[in-house]
This record gives C-alpha cells, structure tokens and sequence, in this order.
C-alpha cells in the first residue's frame, strides 16, 4: 500500500499507520528517514540563492572597476602619460639632434595605448564575462531545482511512482519554467479548462495521469500490481517489467496502455 506524503484527516490511512503521519496546521504530513529522490530542502535552496548574490554583488564590483577603467582610457585616449613623457624627451633630444620623425612619436604611444588595454582591459573583460557565465549557470541550476520541486510535490500527491519521477519532470519541463519565484506555463501552453489562461501545474498533471498512467499509481489507471498472487494471473504472453526506469516506461508506453506489458514492484 503507498502511502501519500500530505493527508487532509488521518481517517485515509488504517489505524496502525497514523502514527507515522504529524499534525502541520490542518494537514498531517508523512515522517520520512530521510528525503524523497529529487527533493531539495529549504536551506539547500537558500544557500543557492545566496551564491547568486554572490555573484551579483561581484558583477557590481567588476562593473564599477571596468567604470574607472573606460573613465581613465577615455582621459588619456590615445596617450599613456609614462610614454608620452618618454617621447617628448626622446623627441627633444632628437630635435636637438636635427632629427624630426613624427611618425616615430606616434608608433610610441599607439604601442602604450595597446599595452594598456592588453594588460589591464582585456583581464577585466574576461573576469567580468566568466563571473557573468557562472552567474547565469548558477541560475539556471536554482530555477531547475525550484521547478522539479514543485513537479515532485504535485506528481507524489497525484500518487506518482518513484521509478517516473525523471520521465516526469522532463516532460513538465517542456511546458514549465521558472519565472521569478513562480512556476509559469511557456508560452503556447493554456487551459483547456479555463480558455484563455495559462496551463496550471495542477492541470497539466491531472492531465498526465490519463496520458501516461502508467506513471502512476494503479488508482490512478496504472498497470502496477502487487503480491504473488496477481503475477499468477498474467495472461500467457503479456510481458512484464519489475520496478522499471524512467527510459523503460517511456519505450513501453504504448504497450503498458494496450495490456501487453504489465509493470510488477518487488
């Protein structure tokens, strides 16, 4: 018998288990060893949004120093002041020598100019592009773990099986992102229950317990079974699978639905 995570009134379990379940304001919530595959605790959470504060607050460092930098390049444009002294001094001496060569000058101070911007723009640049990657990746990864957070939840509470949970989370992820705090329909993903608005979570997983039940539990249409005594009873022919992956449900899907391969737990 699965057990659900979140109940409403321990009456939906039998007496001997209730014990398991503790009271969390008007619901009782399941006491786990442990937790579930892909679940991710609020403070794993916190930690990665503070490492993209991180980040943030050192893009605004960088930001300010490459400022300064553009401010002092723009000062001295075309001019390094080490240089043009070291000019005029080589051109007052070849001056006095009766030697005027202004192109000589000019190659001086386009080389400091370049040397400049070799030594202390380019660096800046690159600090500056790899905080901004790292930044974005980090990102990324807390958006992905907000969103299969929440496909978990609503995809155990709909009495997903835990061998489906990667199968799943893939494919709400071709219809879901993570848009601030808020998990979002993409665009082109609406309500076939409220015309017009965008595809709730909620929705959508209803949904996937009729297109793909055998992800689910078997109240939910699923073919898994237990005990010996069903194995017994498995017409010749029809194939079986013990705890199946996330690959194999998706390659025997069609066949799970027709009745000719039926998913076992051990």
């Amino acid at each position: 018998m699965s057990l659900k995570p979140v109940l409403d009134s321990l009456d939906q379990v039998l007496p001997d288990l209730r014990q398991h379940y503790t009271a969390d304001g008007e619901k009782f919530v399941l006491q786990l060893d442990g937790d579930p595959a892909g679940f991710v605790s609020r403070s794993s959470h916190v930690e990665m949004q503070n490492k993209v504060a991180e980040f943030r607050d050192s893009n605004f460092e960088l930001t300010e120093r490459l400022k300064d930098a553009a401010k002092l390049t723009a000062k001295f444009e075309g001019i390094d002041p080490a240089q043009a002294r070291a000019a005029l001094q080589s051109t007052a001496e070849l001056s006095r020598k009766g030697v005027r060569k202004a192109s000589d000058v000019d190659t001086a101070v386009s080389s400091a100019l370049q040397a400049f911007k070799d030594t202390e723009l380019a660096p800046l640049r690159k600090l500056l592009s790899e905080e901004r990657e790292a930044r974005e990746s980090a990102d990324q990864k807390v958006a992905q773990a907000a969103l299969k957070s929440a496909v978990l939840k609503s995809f155990r509470a709909a009495g997903g099986q835990d061998a489906a949970v990667d199968f799943v989370v893939d494919r709400a992820s071709e219809v879901f992102h993570v848009e601030g705090d808020q998990i979002k329909a993409k665009p082109g993903a609406y309500s076939t229950e409220n015309p017009g608005d965008p595809l709730s979570l909620t929705e959508w997983m209803t949904d996937q317990t009729k297109a793909i039940g055998f992800a689910f539990g078997s109240s939910n249409g699923g073919n898994s079974r237990h005990g010996d005594g069903f194995s017994a009873s498995i017409p010749s022919g029809v194939k079986t699978i013990t705890n199946p992956t996330p690959l194999e449900l998706g390659k025997y899907g069609a066949d799970i639905r027709a009745g000719k391969v039926v998913i076992l737990d051990e």
